[in-house]
């Protein structure tokens, strides 16, 4: 080794640590991507748990209906079923299923949510079950092409109807 200059040592050196901060970039930057890949991985697995669909196809008398009273309540009103077919029990709250109808949030204010089971105090949403949504409208719809999209846990479904009555 008295053969080797101290410039050369230096140099032997700077490398060593240059190649050990990479190296433990390299291990962050790994366990960063592996966390970020098993959170995406619960996330879709949470969606494909919580699946439902739509039972209505948009039309019908009962599907959309228009106020015609005028009694302060809401102007109209779309009556959904939807049925849980996940492998998971849901919570059938207003807080935990989000409504929009033509891209717009229907307030949990202005949403029943009743099971057609005779478990009208039960929170869950059990595997099967269907639930019936009423959404309350301060304003009726017109026309054809209105959307109505229900949401929960990362999943949604949507129909479109026509609201001439």
């Amino acid at each position: 080794m008295s053969g080797v200059s101290a410039s050369t040592l230096v140099i032997f050196i700077a490398t060593v640590l240059v190649a050990a901060g990479v190296a433990g970039t390299l291990v962050t930057t790994v366990g960063d991507i592996s966390n970020s890949a098993e959170t995406q991985g619960d996330r879709i697995t949470e969606s494909i748990d919580a699946n439902f669909e739509l039972l209505n196809d948009g039309g019908g008398e009962n599907f959309y209906k228009e106020d015609d009273l005028n009694d302060g309540d809401n102007a109209a009103e779309i009556t959904v079923f939807v049925r849980n077919t996940g492998s998971n029990a849901l919570i059938k709250e207003p807080g935990e299923i989000d409504v929009l109808v033509n891209g717009l949030f229907v307030d949990d204010g202005d949403l029943e949510i009743e099971s057609t089971d005779d478990d009208a105090h039960d929170r869950a949403w059990a595997e099967g079950e269907v639930i019936e949504i009423v959404v309350g409208l301060d304003d009726p719809l017109t026309g054809s092409g209105n959307r109505l999209t229900v949401a929960t846990k990362g999943t949604e479904r949507s129909l479109e109807f026509n609201a001439d009555v």
